[in-house]
């Protein structure tokens, strides 16, 4: 895009060596990084490559299923001088809950705060109080293998753990 206009013929090409350094896909809301991610992955499947994409909302399942035209997607492909061709992907969804998908075996422990807290969806204080309990089992070589474990682990915190805790802060 320049002046708020897509350019033709000006595709941005990641040579596939180099692929495995780091990157970083940033930009408002509505700025395209959802697309580039799934346009990215869908290329690398095209060259037989395996993606792994953690999809907490979602929004990347869809290249499971070839896409659907409207006059917006055709217009852009246009503007920029591609053809859009619908296909779908081998997707396989993993899932840590009851869900469809194959069944991920993963500790608590290994899913650590912050992914932990995004899962449940908790909110900045809560995701303190996991914070606090997962530094707190770090220090005493606790192990949370489970939502069985970290519940003790907070019960305890709560109750005759308070004064334990209060090192870490209140």
């Amino acid at each position: 895009m320049l002046d708020k206009q897509a350019l033709s013929n000006t595709q941005v090409k990641i040579p596939l060596s180099t692929i495995n350094r780091h990157g970083l896909v940033a930009g408002a809301t509505g700025t395209g990084k959802t697309k580039t991610l799934q346009y990215f992955a869908e290329q690398l499947s095209k060259n037989g490559v395996g993606v792994l994409m953690m999809d907490i909302k979602g929004d990347l399942s869809g290249i499971a299923k070839p896409g659907t035209g409207n006059p917006k997607i055709i217009e852009r492909h246009k503007l920029i001088g591609t053809d859009w061709i619908p296909e779908q992907f081998p997707v396989e969804l993993l899932t840590i809950s009851n869900e469809k998908g194959v069944r991920l075996r993963a500790t608590v422990s290994e899913f650590g705060p912050v992914l932990l807290s995004k899962i449940l969806e908790l909110n900045e204080n809560q995701e303190g109080v996991v914070a606090l309990a997962f530094k707190y089992c770090d220090d005493k070589k606790l192990p949370l293998l489970d939502i069985k474990d970290f519940r003790k682990v907070l019960q305890y915190l709560s109750n005759e753990g308070k004064k334990e805790i209060e090192q870490y802060g209140s």
